[in-house]
């Protein structure tokens, strides 16, 4: 993915998880409990595509401010330091955290921090290695945290104390996954959902689910699949199908990848790990196990939890990972990720296109405490500290700021196809994210060397026809672009069934991309989750093409469907 959205963020962050099946058991499932504030502001930070919790984006200034070398007080450098100690630094003149037991002054990061100063300053003197390490690449802390910043070390009372904690969102979704069936009981995609909605913290599942304003795009994306009918041949010999394909060069199982996601590491343990106070977040790289078993390609978000190398020691010998890339202002910091991303064995690069801003997805919760989760500016007068949130009036509607992640760039034009193609020679360019037929033959123009049509999952522009109804505007108006050797026209948003995978491919594209789906295979059961979802789209697709009377992939077509109503 890269990952927007069906239910508004604050319905979705507030409500309780859908019933699973359970086995009988007096531990099946823990009671409902409203979201703590903290979940409420990290699925709020969460909105922008990797804005989350302590998302370190830029670099720290090479010189440490007065207050650092102060802060500590009467704690020489590198001392011991109590949980105690560390709850008193807790606010904008002095803010600590605690990470894997060492303690560092992030206080002059609360300017810069691009997922919002508040949510930093919400979670300042406390522990937050579990929520670090569910988002960021474990080489995120040591790029961007000056050595000078390091405190001290939490003394042995607090790293044991801290080892026994256990939260009510953790025993909640401990109790769950307890309760829980065997993969074996899964045999559709929505299964997947219900069951990760369940087992994913609801500040993640806020951030997973939800899409832009009124979510109409979330809900078309699947809906337009619905206004398309098969139109099946009959007494054909249907008896050897063959699903397979290529895409961009790769063998493929299925004509379908991995959409690139952010902050898969939020969502789920490792493979046979039950606690979750003891697991270690794979995310990422247990899709890429679960792809490679299923022998399809992944295309890993710019934002991801792991980072490409990480992923790729996580991949079988020889399968190829894509790499996603966010323009940002500072076009250095994004040539730089290019080439990371070649040297560490990138397949292709994919260029998101439709994030110049940030879309309409501020989380606004109503209800009886309604907050403004104003999140993003870096500006001064935007560090909001926690006990400044303050209830909207009664009826009174709240204030909406522009976001700003700092991964937003509005000066992305179709030259910068030859620009990343001179950092990247050699591997082929993915333009991610569009929304319009005129488009797809720029790209074509431009020398892409595919396409992904997408509205972002529906969390970016609210009313961004779904992308079903793009390819078919493909289709009517440039067809020829669907039918060249060295270009592919892809696309992503709503696939929940085989069938929705068939309907694509009938009306030209040669692939398609799932990102929520797979996040929601690898929160639930990890690796093998993925490997299932593959194997449940497999069968759909097989029974769905024997039905219809072709053999391969590569006889579809439209005269197959009835797209009358789309």
């Amino acid at each position: 993915m890269t990952l927007t959205l069906a239910r508004p963020l604050a319905r979705a962050a507030l409500r309780t998880a859908r019933s699973v099946p359970v086995r009988a058991s007096s531990t099946s499932s823990a009671a409902p409990r409203a979201v703590p504030r903290t979940a409420r502001l990290l699925a709020a930070a969460a909105l922008g595509a990797g804005a989350t919790f302590l998302a370190l984006s830029e670099p720290a200034a090479a010189e440490a401010p007065p207050h650092a070398k102060a802060s500590a007080g009467s704690i020489a450098t590198g001392g011991k330091i109590s949980l105690a100690q560390l709850a008193k630094h807790s606010h904008s003149k002095s803010l600590w955290i605690a990470i894997d037991g060492k303690v560092y002054d992030v206080t002059d990061f609360l300017d810069r921090h691009p997922g919002g100063s508040k949510i930093l300053a919400e979670n300042g003197g406390k522990d937050v290695s579990k929520l670090f390490h569910s988002i960021h690449p474990p080489t995120t802390f040591d790029k961007y945290i000056r050595p000078d910043q390091y405190v001290g070390q939490l003394d042995e009372e607090s790293l044991y104390t801290l080892s026994k904690e256990t939260s009510e969102e953790e025993q909640r979704i401990q109790a769950t996954r307890d309760a829980m069936f065997g993969i074996n009981s899964v045999v559709s995609l929505s299964d997947l959902e219900r069951l990760a909605e369940a087992v994913v913290p609801r500040h993640a599942w806020a951030y997973y689910s939800t899409g832009a304003d009124t979510e109409a795009a979330l809900g078309e994306n699947a809906n337009a699949f619905k206004r398309v009918y098969f139109r099946p041949r009959t007494m054909r010999d249907v008896s050897n199908t063959d699903t397979s394909t290529t895409v961009l060069g790769v063998k493929s199982s299925i004509p379908v990848y991995i959409s690139p996601t952010a902050r898969n590491g939020m969502g789920h343990p490792e493979v046979g790990v039950r606690s979750v106070t003891a697991l270690t977040s794979q995310g990422e790289a247990a899709v890429a196990r679960g792809a490679g078993e299923a022998g399809i390609l992944q295309v890993l978000s710019h934002f991801a939890s792991k980072s490409l190398d990480e992923v790729k020691a996580a991949a079988k010998d020889g399968q190829q990972v894509g790499y996603q890339l966010y323009l940002q202002p500072d076009r250095e910091q994004s040539a730089e990720a290019v080439r990371e991303a070649v040297k560490n064995g990138a397949h292709s690069i994919w260029l998101t296109v439709d994030t110049t801003i940030v879309g309409g997805a501020l989380c606004i919760i109503r209800k009886s405490e309604a907050h403004l989760m104003q999140l993003g500016k870096r500006e001064t007068e935007r560090r909001i500290l926690a006990q400044e949130l303050s209830p909207a009036p009664h009826g009174q509607p709240l204030n909406r700021a522009p976001l700003d992640y700092g991964m937003s760039e509005p000066k992305m034009t179709w030259d910068d196809i030859a620009w990343i193609r001179s950092l990247a020679p050699g591997l082929p360019v993915v333009i991610k994210g569009i929304g319009a037929w005129e488009d797809v033959v720029l790209a074509y123009q431009k020398g892409a060397d595919a396409v992904v049509l997408s509205n972002h999952g529906g969390r970016q522009l609210d009313f961004a026809q779904p992308p079903l109804k793009t390819l078919y505007d493909v289709h009517q108006h440039a067809p020829d672009t669907l039918h060249q050797p060295n270009f592919s026209v892809f696309l992503d948003g709503g696939i929940r069934h085989g069938t929705d995978v068939l309907k694509a491919l009938c009306l030209g594209a040669k692939a398609v991309g799932l990102g929520r789906p797979a996040i929601h295979a690898v929160s639930a059961y990890g690796s093998e989750g993925v490997e299932k979802m593959i194997m449940i789209l497999q069968e759909e697709i097989d029974i769905g093409m024997k039905l219809l009377g072709v053999t391969s992939v590569d006889q579809l077509g439209p005269e197959y469907l009835d797209t009358s109503k789309l």
